[in-house]
């Protein structure tokens, strides 16, 4: 351990930290032991930090943190409990100190209002978009530093799984939709990887567990319609669904259909693509249809996404206003899951 970290201080939150020879922690979303034996591509991505957030309180009025990314030039957003302060890009390969300063406009604001969205304002929070990020120090300058208490950070949590939409970035629908329903998200999303692998499906269900999450989202069958048959999808979400009730008997768990895509509207019907995505939503619908679990959802995804022009021109992936759109839509689909 080394003395620039003061690692049992802080909270790494939807990351596994790992230390590595230089003294920094690599911050990943996926544990080495369960990347290793997920799909090639999701071994990469597993070690992605988006949506990863490195968490402390400290009555420091500055600190500073060095962060640096390998492969490309990662947005980092810093936060003081709910509130933005702001953005940075990292270089790729340098080690970039950032100047944390506790906003001075909170002294003159009440503090139950700075509290409403479930983090405490006292709270610092690092939070990583797209890029594999390693921390390298913290120096609060002599303050202490301690890990937040849970009644610092929202009492509701949510794991979300999916693809590259899911994934997505610090834009993405399941960022927005976690500040709108004030709660903490664990985004464990991969890139053209979401493959219900059997050792994905072990660590979710036991990360969820662990976490003791109020709700699951899964949202399947994009990243596999073009190489998978209907038969193995179906096999390999039997086991996911199976294996996150086993781990957790009372948990919602909502399954998702494929989000709005150009093989919803394709000129070129009966394409493999098109009649692989239709099986597997109906794939979907019947399972839970079968399931009789009344704990167990099915939220069709073209009503996540209800409006075919807020896709990007690949007609596969939603812009911007596209992924606010989703993040709103299923908020409200998720918010009587979390009454329950």
């Amino acid at each position: 351990m080394t003395p620039d970290i003061p690692i049992d201080s802080i909270e790494f939150h939807n990351a596994h930290a790992e230390a590595r020879s230089d003294g920094s922690y690599q911050i990943a979303r996926y544990p080495e032991a369960v990347r290793h034996q997920l799909n090639d591509r999701a071994r990469m991505l597993g070690m992605d930090s988006c949506g990863a957030e490195i968490r402390f309180v400290s009555a420091a009025p500055s600190l500073r943190v060095t962060l640096s990314c390998e492969n490309f030039g990662t947005e980092i957003s810093i936060y003081r409990g709910s509130f933005e302060i702001g953005r940075h890009r990292l270089s790729v390969g340098i080690p970039t100190p950032l100047l944390l300063e506790t906003p001075e406009a909170f002294s003159r604001s009440q503090a139950d209002v700075l509290h409403s969205g479930g983090f405490s304002p006292d709270l610092w929070r690092i939070v990583f978009g797209r890029g594999n990020c390693s921390l390298h120090r913290i120096d609060s300058f002599g303050a202490d530093i301690r890990v937040p208490t849970s009644e610092e950070t929202p009492r509701i949590h949510w794991l979300a799984y999916g693809s590259s939409i899911t994934h997505s970035s610090l834009e993405g629908y399941p960022f927005h939709a976690a500040r709108l329903l004030h709660c903490n998200v664990y985004g464990k999303g991969l890139s053209g990887s979401c493959h219900a692998d059997a050792a994905a499906a072990n660590y979710l269900a036991e990360f969820a567990a662990e976490k003791k999450v109020d709700v699951i989202t899964a949202e399947l069958g994009v990243n596999m319609r073009g190489s998978f048959t209907n038969e193995v999808f179906s096999k390999r979400v039997r086991n996911l669904v199976a294996r996150l009730r086993e781990a957790n008997p009372q948990t919602p768990i909502a399954l998702i259909t494929c989000f709005t895509n150009n093989q919803h509207y394709t000129n070129h019907p009966g394409n493999e693509s098109a009649e692989r995505q239709a099986a597997f939503d109906n794939t979907l619908r019947t399972l839970v249809a079968d399931a009789k679990d009344p704990n167990l959802h099915l939220f069709e995804g073209t009503e996540v996404l209800n409006d075919y022009t807020l896709l990007s021109a690949d007609l596969l992936h939603p812009t911007r206003s596209g992924q606010a759109l989703m993040a709103h839509n299923l908020a409200q689909k998720l918010q009587p899951l979390l009454k329950s």
